[in-house]
């Protein structure tokens, strides 16, 4: 049976990219690692203020699966024999993000 999604429900591509910048802006990065006297809740809320459209709730999970995402790319990039193949680049894939994808 299908899912009805709402219209709340799905992340659009610019939803999901104001996480992606957030994270990447080294000062905020400071802000969620071990030992920092930032809680993950006031992290969340940050992020949530950039994005009117989500539930503070809903921004965290999606914050939470998207480090989940990262640290198992991170992982596989760390191991031996992992990366772009010939194979790989002829079916197009031009980065290690687009070979991840098949994993998902």
């Amino acid at each position: 049976m299908p899912r009805n999604y709402s219209e709340n429900s799905i992340w659009t591509k610019d939803e999901t990219e104001k996480i992606l910048q957030w994270l990447e802006d080294p000062e905020n990065l400071e802000k969620i690692k071990k030992g920092s006297e930032i809680t993950k809740k006031l992290v969340i809320t940050e992020i949530a203020a950039l994005i009117p459209t989500k539930d503070p709730v809903k921004v965290g999970y999606k914050y939470d699966n998207l480090l989940k995402s990262y640290r198992a790319a991170a992982k596989l990039n760390s191991q031996t024999g992992w990366g772009l193949s010939q194979l790989d680049l002829v079916e197009g894939k031009k980065s290690l993000g687009a070979k991840y994808e098949e994993f998902k």
